[in-house]
């Protein structure tokens, strides 16, 4: 198969086949790609910015250079997968489906993520949309909780964290990948059910035999109340910790 991932740096970029070329989304040479087809392109670029900066960034990324680069390559493959987020449901509870209006707290990148939804559905037939719950995996930046769990479990680091005594449907990146590849139309990935999230975390750490309360240090200003999950179709994920696992091993390696 023929296909091409633009943003290599993501977190998704790592769990596509060796053999899918993967390209940054920076300072793309368009001529190097004008007489190129491919199957399927896949732009997983931005998805690690989502903490970052003002509404002009995500406006500038997220939506101005998504369609710039969409409306070079549109014609030059048979499918584009773009990625939305599950937060453009994020006020509702309980189970969420595709077919469900978005009802969202405002961010500036959740708002970005609807404008461009909207832009993609009114201008391109050849585009599916796909909506990833909560991933994480040993790629993930820093600057979000995973990122500093991660650090702390592989390198054995103290770290602060703010409130995780809550529920979210977690989901690893290369279930997103998984769905991605199989996708023919819009779709949301989630797991089907809901994880505590320090429960999850506590786990992680047990299996490396380290310990929770001396590496990690609880802030909890405040405490995030609301639940939501994917509906599931049939295809629930369930190996979300062996797949974790998994991935600190090799790291560690």
């Amino acid at each position: 198969m023929n296909s091409l991932v633009i943003g290599n740096t993501s977190q998704l970029s790592y769990y596509f086949p060796d053999n899918y070329e993967k390209i940054s989304s920076r300072n793309i040479d368009f001529d190097n790609y004008k007489d190129k087809f491919y199957d399927r392109i896949y732009f997983c670029f931005a998805e690690q910015r989502t903490y970052l900066g003002k509404s002009d960034l995500f406006l500038d990324i997220n939506v101005s250079h998504t369609l710039k680069i969409l409306e070079f390559f549109k014609d030059k493959c048979n499918n584009i997968v773009v990625y939305g987020t599950c937060d453009l449901w994020n006020k509702c509870s309980g189970t969420v489906r595709l077919d469900m209006p978005f009802d969202y707290k405002y961010s500036d990148y959740i708002y970005s993520k609807d404008l461009l939804c909207d832009y993609i559905k009114m201008r391109y037939d050849n585009v599916i949309i796909i909506h990833p719950f909560n991933f994480n995996s040993i790629h993930r930046k820093g600057g979000f909780l995973f990122g500093k769990i991660f650090d702390s479990i592989i390198n054995e680091k103290e770290i602060e964290i703010g409130d995780t005594y809550f529920y979210r449907d977690l989901i690893h990146p290369k279930y997103v990948v998984e769905r991605s590849i199989l996708a023919t139309e819009d779709e949301l990935v989630g797991s089907g059910r809901l994880t505590h999230v320090n429960d999850f975390i506590r786990k992680l750490y047990n299996y490396f035999d380290l310990d929770y309360s001396k590496l990690v240090k609880e802030n909890i200003i405040y405490s995030r109340k609301n639940i939501f999950c994917s509906y599931s179709t049939g295809c629930l994920y369930n190996t979300l910790f062996e797949d974790t696992i998994n991935d600190i091993i090799k790291w560690k390696k």
